[in-house]
């Protein structure tokens, strides 16, 4: 049998059309601590953050793990909400500073012996930006994780604003 041109073009479009694209995940981590900016608490609390974003699925990992803060100490008016004690902030600038993603509370949070963990799967950055009444794509909030401008903020009952933080940056 002889094979044209157009049949082999043929078949490898149709071959294209049927075959799903791959996602894509794009990795980022942070290591917190409350000796930077804009946590500049002193506390000896660290931690240490990687988050995994499927750019298909448009769903975000976190696993986190916290030294130096226990669950009791998190923020209660934040553990009561929806949006949880831990936050992924954009700084557009030091004035302009905006909550993206929250990392909600729940069972996903557990204790360990020197402070907590967290394992978040699989969360949709939809649901989450809309407990924030946020405004940003998806798209943009890559484009910040990719710039590095993006932190990961722990709230806690002695510091509100954020006892430790984490600039996140691209693997």
């Amino acid at each position: 049998m002889r094979f044209t041109p157009l049949i082999v073009l043929t078949a490898v479009t149709a071959i294209a059309i049927a075959t799903p694209a791959a996602a894509k995940t794009e990795s980022f981590h942070a290591t917190l601590n409350g000796t930077a900016i804009p946590t500049t608490t002193g506390s000896p609390a660290h931690g240490r953050v990687t988050i995994k974003v499927d750019t298909k699925s448009q769903r975000v990992s976190v696993e986190l793990d916290v030294q130096g803060i226990t669950l009791d100490q998190l923020n209660d008016a934040l553990v009561a909400k929806p949006i949880g004690p831990v936050h992924f902030h954009q700084y557009r600038t030091a004035d302009d500073v905006e909550a993206v993603l929250p990392v909600p509370y729940g069972a996903n949070y557990r204790a360990t012996k020197t402070g907590f963990h967290v394992s978040m799967r699989n969360y949709a950055y939809a649901e989450g930006a809309k407990l924030l009444n946020d405004q940003d794509t998806f798209e943009e909030f890559v484009d910040a994780l990719n710039a590095g401008k993006i932190v990961i903020n722990i709230h806690t009952d002695k510091f509100p604003d954020g006892e430790i933080s984490g600039k996140v940056m691209p693997n």
